[in-house]
């Protein structure tokens, strides 16, 4: 018997909130949540652009199961053709917490103005070197 696949539309999301562009996932029926898994629920991958796969592990919000045979046949196909795959599902994270998740978005922007800070003392710290050096070749 063939192995059965859903495709999933899911969202990644970062400290900055839920990206804006949606990327398809697979999870075949050896999966163990493959008959649980559902829209609405937050599940663990890895992390992708339109450039490149990596191995960091990420958090999607799942926004849809896709089951009609026939269209998950030409998402397979499409993977085939475009030769890059559908990254897997690794599991559901029941343990998503969005009040952590909230947290780790306020303290991102606390690094965010903490590197804008410290962008401008080396910007400052610049010129005065530039300054410095000047002031030597000029004596």
């Amino acid at each position: 018997m063939m192995t059965e696949t859903k495709i999933l539309r899911g969202y990644y999301l970062t400290a900055l909130g839920q990206e804006p562009l949606a990327y398809y996932f697979k999870l075949s029926s050896d999966h163990l949540d493959y008959d649980a898994i559902e829209a609405g629920q937050v599940a663990l991958t890895f992390y992708q652009n339109n450039e490149a796969i990596t191995s960091i592990p990420a958090i999607i919000r799942i926004d849809g199961v896709i089951t009609n045979e026939k269209v998950v046949s030409e998402y397979l196909k499409s993977e085939q053709k475009d030769h890059f795959p559908m990254l897997p599902i690794v599991g559901i994270y029941d343990e998503f917490d969005p009040l952590v998740f909230e947290q780790m978005s306020e303290t991102f922007k606390g690094l965010q103005k903490e590197l804008k800070e410290l962008a401008q003392v080396h910007y400052i710290q610049g010129d005065l070197f530039e300054f410095y050096n000047e002031e030597k070749v000029n004596d």
